[in-house]
């Protein structure tokens, strides 16, 4: 029963590390970039002539917060902006109001797992 134990402990890292592979491959073929294995970010470049708001999405770029809209993205934005506020309006309030049942910080806890 002990080598089962062991087993099974060893394929649960195993899951574990292979789902982080995937999801940092699937963050790559999105365009996002994680951050460097190392811990080291790249070295800050002259932001002096830049606005307070530039320099902190250039200080989330280089720590792999944020990343440059995909083409999918860009068009779904522009439709969004194209439709009436009214519309936006209509759909913002469906979203707050959405009840998610289980609640979406226990999904977030599960999927952690």
């Amino acid at each position: 029963m002990a080598t089962t134990r062991e087993q099974l402990a060893k394929l649960e890292k195993e899951v574990r590390q292979l789902k982080k592979q995937v999801a940092e491959l699937r963050r790559e073929r999105r365009g996002q970039v994680a951050p460097p294995k190392d811990g080291k970010r790249t070295a800050p470049k002259d932001l002096s002539g830049l606005s307070e708001r530039e320099r902190g999405l250039d200080i989330l770029r280089r720590a792999g917060a944020i990343r440059a809209m995909t083409p999918e993205e860009e068009k779904l934005a522009a439709e969004w902006d194209a439709l009436p506020e009214e519309r936006k309006r209509e759909v913002e309030a469906a979203l707050w109001n959405a009840h998610i049942d289980p609640p979406l910080s226990q999904l977030i806890h599960e999927m952690r797992r």
